[in-house]
């Protein structure tokens, strides 16, 4: 069992991070909601099966391109409009989120569509049977988040970003373009979740409400610190080993969410800022 805990708890994780980290970033650097940033990991799911007669590598390219731009579009036409009036973003996001379900449906049709597997097969490991698509995407997930890192703290952009994020105002003394910087975070993100739906829509259930994910990442962020990108990355671990425990140990799948929401609200109450969260000047 402790395996199976370990194992499912790391993939899941990745996922969580892949997911918390895109959201964390638009968050952290343009001070703004993004509810429709579940949407992206949808869209990409369902480009990838509307473009899977191209072949699969070629399909995977184009729909990251596709999710890239659409995130920016996002962005350009009802976030930074918005920017400014705090959760006007997030209500227009979320309005938009909605919409984006109701015309996939119309689309695609309501039913769930299934996504194809970029490996098949699967290894055992210390006698757990892992399906090698799960494998891969945890492999994947490490490899995006230390590239993440490192582009954020080693490139020249990556460090612009962190500087808005740290305070856009002297990043704009300093000559700092922070409407570029916006929207390449705003890239960058999408970019996120259009590899969490490359990796991950295949083992998992993919319908017009697909975009619902980003909710079960809200226990991630808040644990974390909203806007925080380690904390995303700790905060998606935690809750992923947490889920999964109780999954293992109790036999009750239905509790899974209650006890993370539940452990979300209980977050708010005592550190409402999460483990790594912090005010942000503006």
């Amino acid at each position: 069992m402790i395996a199976e805990i370990l194992i499912s708890g790391l993939i899941l994780g990745g996922l969580y991070a892949l997911m918390s980290l895109g959201f964390a970033l638009i968050n952290g650097v343009a001070r703004v909601f993004n509810l429709a940033h579940g949407s992206l990991y949808m869209l990409c799911a369902y480009f990838i099966y509307s473009l899977s007669f191209l072949g699969l590598g070629v399909s995977i390219v184009l729909s990251l391109i596709l999710t890239i731009i659409t995130g920016v579009l996002i962005y350009q036409f009802f976030i930074h409009p918005l920017r400014e009036k705090k959760f006007g973003a997030a209500i227009v996001t979320l309005s938009l989120a909605i919409f984006l379900q109701a015309l996939v449906s119309i689309i695609w049709g309501p039913q769930f569509i299934s996504i194809p597997y970029v490996i098949t097969g699967y290894t055992t490991i210390f006698g757990v049977r892992v399906v090698n698509q799960k494998l891969l995407s945890l492999i994947v997930a490490i490899i995006l988040v230390i590239f993440l890192g490192l582009f954020i703290n080693r490139t020249r952009v990556g460090k612009s970003i962190k500087a808005v994020a740290q305070n856009m105002d002297v990043a704009k003394l300093v000559g700092i373009n922070t409407r570029n910087t916006f929207m390449i975070s705003m890239g960058i993100s999408a970019l996120l979740a259009g590899f969490a739906a490359v990796l991950f829509a295949p083992v998992y259930i993919v319908s017009p409400s697909a975009w619902t994910i980003l909710f079960r990442s809200f226990p991630v962020l808040v644990l974390g610190g909203l806007g925080s990108l380690k904390g995303a990355l700790v905060g998606a671990f935690i809750i992923a080993f947490t889920e999964k425990i109780i999954e293992y140990t109790v036999q009750g799948g239905y509790l899974v969410q209650t006890v993370t929401f539940g452990v979300m609200l209980l977050i708010i109450f005592i550190k409402p800022e999460g483990i790594f969260g912090k005010k942000i000047s503006k």
